[in-house]
């Protein structure tokens, strides 16, 4: 066994990801990372009783913030000790990190809802952040099913997810 077979066994094996399904592993993480962002975030600003569309804006400029930061992060770590063209770094760290915002688009959507007043402000807000845990129970559930793993640990990691989205929902109803 030469030392490329034995860097193999260790190595994580290459697999062409599903384009239809948040683009691989890092993607899925980010989707995750951004739902529980947004939930926490929709939580600490609408304990004012604030309306849909002054939660939306905290929550939108909040996710922004987050997602660049996570974008320059990955543009550091991609740079590596070679010279490479910031362009080029730059749609890499897009790419690596857009699962955040895949992430908090339904809760936005739902609040943005609210903010034109297709739904009373209180029911944006609530359901902004349900549709976070429900997310927070899909995501990991079809994703680790996807991957191979069984009904039981599946069911095991989405129910874990949502757990913590409903500690982030209760968090909400503590502030209140």
């Amino acid at each position: 066994m030469n030392g490329e077979e034995t860097g193999r066994e260790f190595s994580e094996p290459r697999r062409r990801h599903d384009l239809r399904f948040g683009r691989g592993p890092r993607a899925v993480a980010g989707a995750v990372y951004g739902i529980v962002s947004v939930i926490a975030v929709i939580a600490g600003a609408s304990h004012f009783d604030d309306s849909a569309g002054r939660v939306l804006a905290f929550a939108v400029v909040s996710s922004a913030v987050i997602w660049t930061v996570h974008v320059y992060a990955s543009m550091l770590a991609d740079s590596g000790p070679e010279v490479m063209p910031w362009r080029s770094v730059l749609i890499a760290g897009v790419r690596h990190e857009i699962g955040i915002v895949e992430g908090v688009l339904v809760p936005l959507l739902i609040l943005l809802l609210g903010a034109v007043g297709w739904i009373d402000d209180e029911r944006a807000i609530s359901w902004s952040m349900w549709s976070g845990v429900v997310l927070l129970v899909l995501i990991p559930l079809f994703w680790l099913r996807r991957t191979g793993r069984s009904w039981v640990r599946s069911l095991a990691g989405a129910g874990a997810c949502g757990l913590l989205g409903l500690g982030l929902t209760w968090m909400k109803v503590l502030l209140h």
